[in-house]
């Protein structure tokens, strides 16, 4: 409820200030079966391919990072290796010519799961990768 909050407070000021349009959400989700590891299997690095093709203006790509279901339960070892995942991402990004001005990074706890849309400072992103913790 509060992230629609602030959302709608940067949308109105958008709009205020002469910005005509207030920024879209894509989604691209990467699931356990886009992963080897830390490594992004072929089929992980055509997501972000397609999430690099399909950016438009106006327009904010979230990369959701999932699938840690099978990780192991040791919690700073899970830490590890989303973060490792963050950073695969973020590096295969850039080799299709994003700037790494214009890449994101969000941590999300299992309660704030469920919201869609990034966080207020990552509206100012192109590129918003969303690392789910659950």
């Amino acid at each position: 409820m509060r992230l629609r909050a602030i959302i709608a407070c940067m949308t109105a000021l958008a709009l205020a200030t002469g910005c005509a349009l207030a920024p879209e959400f894509k989604t691209f989700h990467l699931s356990r079966r886009e992963w080897r590891g830390t490594d992004l299997s072929v089929r992980g690095r055509l997501v972000v391919a397609d999430a690099v093709a399909g950016a438009a203006p106006h327009t904010v790509t979230v990369i959701e990072i999932g699938g840690v279901l099978g990780l192991p339960s040791d919690p700073d070892r899970r830490v590890r290796i989303l973060d490792g995942r963050a950073r695969t991402v973020a590096a295969e990004l850039e080799r299709h010519g994003v700037t790494p001005a214009d890449i994101g990074l969000e941590v999300r706890a299992a309660a704030e799961g469920t919201e869609r849309e990034p966080s207020a400072p990552l509206l100012t992103k192109r590129f918003a990768i969303v690392v789910h913790e659950w």
